[in-house]
């Protein structure tokens, strides 16, 4: 298979773009309408798709200057998307998830990746990344936290529409491109054995591109559908830590099928 450096700049670059302009187009939308929260939702979730991308365009340059640094940072820039579109839910459901909880993570998995020596390689269309465990799995984490809260949150909403726009708000957003992206990487462990630990990520994240095209779906229901919930409550702490525990666990149960597909390793989770 041939790779090419340019799939990354050219995913990275379109997600930009189309968010920039989905910006453009849909603030002057929502102006018009007498919903204070669609602007703060629209910008966190721009700025994450906007994040993403970013992590595209940095897996350009790290195998373009083979830089540590570069490629740390695309890292936390992917991860971090995940802190923006929990706010995103926030805003929409007018509710505190205590989605800074999610900056301690992030900031945990910084500090770890800049302690360590990180492995990663050129390999088909994406990047092969070698000692992400730890990275990977507090982005499945997040991710995970993430569509129980969504899905938690529909009963704080009004009509079934409403209920329902949360599964078109998670399939927009990021499960799409998560579908698309298994089932590749899952073809490519049967016919040609690809690890699917050190390849998945970029697959999703080169995937993620076409989201960018369903996102507008969504933002053009949610003023109609949608109205968020007046009064602004706050998840209890005994509620959140009942999801992390899930989330926890089903991240737990993920990473037992790990052995499976042979990609566990010390090297893999202590490079």
């Amino acid at each position: 298979m041939c790779y090419s450096k340019e799939v990354q700049l050219a995913t990275g670059s379109t997600i930009w773009i189309s968010s920039l302009a989905y910006y453009i187009w849909f603030s002057i939308k929502y102006k018009s309408i007498q919903k204070k929260w669609l602007m703060p939702f629209l910008k966190n979730i721009l700025i994450a798709f906007a994040l993403i991308g970013g992590h595209q365009i940095f897996e350009f340059l790290s195998l373009l200057t083979q830089n540590q640094a570069v490629y740390k940072i695309g890292l936390i820039i992917s991860i971090s998307s995940m802190y923006f579109f929990i706010r995103s839910l926030e805003v929409m459901l007018n509710r505190n998830l205590r989605s800074n909880f999610a900056l301690l993570v992030i900031g945990g998995v910084a500090v770890h990746a800049f302690l360590i020596k990180m492995s990663f390689e050129q390999f088909s269309f994406f990047l092969k990344h070698n000692s992400i465990f730890i990275w990977a799995s507090a982005w499945m984490l997040l991710f995970i936290y993430f569509h129980i809260c969504a899905l938690q949150g529909r009963k704080l909403l009004e009509n079934d529409t409403a209920k329902k726009l949360i599964i078109t708000y998670l399939l927009t957003t990021l499960d799409i491109s998560f579908v698309l992206s298994a089932i590749y990487t899952l073809w490519g462990y049967s016919k040609f054995s690809l690890n699917v630990c050190a390849s998945s990520p970029s697959i999703w994240c080169t995937f993620f591109v076409i989201q960018i095209f369903a996102l507008p779906i969504f933002l053009s229901a949610i003023p109609k559908i949608l109205d968020a919930p007046e009064k602004k409550t706050i998840q209890p702490l005994k509620e959140t830590a009942l999801y992390l525990l899930l989330s926890f666990i089903i991240l737990l149960l993920f990473i037992s099928t790990l052995p499976f597909f042979k990609c566990l390793s010390l090297k893999f989770v202590f490079p």
